[in-house]
């Protein structure tokens, strides 16, 4: 069974284009409106993060470092980033013979939350005694749980002691407000309280929450958020005087805004308009907007459930990768400009193993698979077992992305071919990021996306470890419950890399793993996308941390 457009047209979503002759709005220059998808409900930066949080979250609150457009790591809060050649890095023995290290940041002068206190020494000695918390349970894409504990030095030095070798050590996340969430954590030592209390879900307008160039002014639940400068940053002044967050229902109705003039950009999935509605748009209006478009590092993956016996055979989930035709769907989504996944990391990655093991559509290899595990197609053509049990799979996927929506049909379709049968779920994004994936409440599979900077571990997604479980509130994205000696060691060599010749090996030898194992099905690697006003200028689209953190230097001519 080949993917034509016309199967792919008759499950998509409809998509008009009858604003492509209107005229374009002339909007104020001075603001910014984007549109959005997937309003969030817990507002906390560093608890339950995905890549939808952290596209919203960094209009206020940076991270300490960040990777740029050009692969480089640079300070965003911090006057220097540390290096093992600029001393501001060190290796060093811990009591027990092992190896450490202490890395020391100096944040920029005059940085300050919005309500005018200074960003200091004690707000990332906070922040650190918080992650370190395990009845809280933060972020784990830069983890400051790898500093275990802080020597500060004065208000705006301070070495974070880390008792094991990491090639991370440079990359850290967004620092909180103790004056303003100190108390709330005093009062509130555990997840479910703290999430409920802290007041970046009661107040998220207090200034004293954010330390960017812009500040919250607005929450309007489901509707807008609406950043405006923060008159105490330090740094250059924002090109806008307001960028506001303009949320919509589904992503055809971001579209006909955006024709319309209605808002000034979109990001294109997650959490925007998809990629084929973009590339509808381009053939419509190629000279009235500008179309960002750079290769991507965001996986789109198929989490599967290995407590389900079904899924927990090695056999049947290379059938399902099998049986998927990739290449198909990504050129007839996409036209071919989303590069199908082999694994972790892209083909075109400089780290990438070419030596694994690679699963093309091939139906009839992916029948014989099964037939090998015991399933035999039945009367009504979907496989059952001896035991009579049915080779049924629950697909969950987050409602209103039009993407995974289409996406998931098709898998319905072609994995049919194959006597699989596929029951698609949409879910509201609260519940999927919630009960349903983090909480490991789903018994067959789920679509999402994840993505790897240079700074993030593979662990966060296939580390034993780094399941989520209520003993560790939850925290983690293996949410396939994958368990293995073997990658947890190749983990912890990575986890120890500190020159490029280890990293290369490490992620070698993860790779390698990971085709053989299938703990996830990858799918395609998103290209990073955006639509804006043809005018923009200094919009830096960035495949390894969010745009929005140099969002101060976006303006329009």
């Amino acid at each position: 069974m080949r993917i034509t457009k016309s199967m792919m047209a008759s499950v998509a979503i409809g998509l008009t284009l009858s604003l492509a002759g209107s005229a374009m709005a002339q909007p104020d220059k001075s603001q910014l409106v984007v549109g959005q998808l997937q309003f969030l409900k817990n507002f906390h930066p560093l608890i339950q993060v995905n890549n939808t949080k952290r596209l919203q979250i960094n209009y206020g609150l940076l991270p300490l470092t960040a990777y740029n457009w050009d692969a480089e790591n640079e300070c965003i809060l911090c006057e220097e980033v540390p290096t093992l050649d600029n001393g501001l890095a060190e290796i060093v023995d811990n009591a027990d013979g092992s190896k450490g290290m202490r890395v020391t940041f100096k944040l920029k002068e005059g940085l300050s939350w919005g309500d005018g206190e200074p960003v200091t020494s004690n707000d990332v000695a906070f922040t650190l005694k918080m992650a370190n918390d395990p009845d809280i349970g933060f972020s784990e894409f830069n983890p400051w749980t790898r500093a275990s504990e802080i020597e500060i030095v004065d208000d705006r030095t301070f070495t974070l002691v880390l008792p094991e070798l990491t090639p991370s050590f440079a990359s850290w996340d967004q620092v909180l407000p103790e004056h303003i969430e100190g108390p709330v954590y005093a009062e509130n030592g555990d997840n479910e309280s703290y999430v409920k209390q802290t007041h970046y879900n009661t107040e998220p307008t207090n200034p004293g929450l954010w330390n960017a160039p812009f500040m919250l002014s607005e929450y309007q639940i489901g509707t807008r958020l609406t950043w405006v400068p923060n008159p105490h940053w330090p740094g250059k002044k924002p090109g806008f005087e307001k960028v506001t967050l303009s949320y919509r229902d589904n992503s055809s109705a971001l579209v006909q805004n955006l024709l319309a003039g209605e808002i000034d950009a979109v990001p294109v999935s997650p959490g925007g308009i998809s990629f084929s509605q973009m590339l509808d748009v381009k053939k419509q209006r190629a000279n009235d907007l500008k179309f960002h478009v750079i290769d991507g590092t965001n996986l789109e993956r198929i989490a599967v459930n290995l407590d389900n016996p079904i899924l927990a055979d090695i056999k049947v989930r290379r059938a399902l990768l099998m049986g998927i035709d990739r290449e198909a769907i990504t050129e007839a989504l996409f036209e071919g400009q989303q590069k199908v996944a082999n694994g972790l990391l892209s083909d075109s990655n400089a780290l990438f193993n070419p030596d694994i093991a690679k699963y093309s559509f091939d139906p009839e290899a992916a029948k014989a698979l099964l037939a090998e595990a015991g399933w035999t197609p039945g009367s009504d053509g979907i496989c059952t077992n001896s035991a009579g049990d049915r080779l049924s799979l629950d697909l969950a996927t987050t409602a209103g992305n039009q993407t995974r929506e289409q996406i998931a049909l098709v898998i319905q379709d072609l994995l049919k071919q194959v006597c699989v049968e596929i029951n698609p779920q949409f879910v509201p994004l609260q519940e999927y990021n919630g009960t349903l994936s983090r909480r490991r409440e789903f018994s067959g599979l789920i679509m999402s996306s994840i993505r790897f900077s240079p700074s993030t571990s593979p662990r966060i997604a296939v580390g034993s470890d780094r399941i989520p479980t209520e003993a560790n509130n939850w925290v983690g994205n293996n949410f396939s419950g994958y368990t293995s000696e073997r990658m947890d060691a190749a983990l912890d060599d990575f986890q120890s890399s500190l020159s490029s010749a280890q990293t290369r090996a490490a992620w070698a030898d993860i790779q390698e793993i990971f085709a053989e194992d299938l703990p996830m099905l990858p799918l395609y690697f998103y290209a990073e996308s955006y639509v804006t006003v043809p005018d923009m200028q200094d919009f830096h689209l960035n495949t390894f941390d969010p745009l929005m953190i140099w969002a101060v230097d976006w303006h329009r001519q």
